[in-house]
């Protein structure tokens, strides 16, 4: 099983981005966020999401579904989030 870290670092190698460390708790920057979603093309209203937010819209860009147990608490997001963010980018980028 893949640590957030891992599933980011992998994110990242994938769309050709720099890697953003995960903070205190395994927190994932919004900064990583953004900068996958300007990747795929997905801007604008991206900037003003919280973090949970900015998953949903990865997520649902693909056509997949953001289920509510992606939502951690304090507005992060689980690692089955984060892996759902992964399907969805590698999926997208084809």
């Amino acid at each position: 099983m893949l640590t957030k870290q891992e599933i980011i670092d992998e994110i990242c190698q994938h769309l050709g981005i720099p890697s953003y460390a995960v903070s205190t708790g395994s927190t994932e920057p919004k900064e990583f966020l953004i900068a996958v979603a300007d990747q795929l093309g997905i801007t604008g209203l991206s900037r003003g999401l919280d973090k949970q937010d900015l998953g949903k819209l990865l997520v649902e860009a693909s056509g997949s579904l953001w289920l509510p147990e992606y939502d951690s608490t304090g507005g992060t997001i689980t690692k089955e989030g984060l892996e759902a963010i992964k399907f969805s980018v590698m999926g997208l980028t084809k």
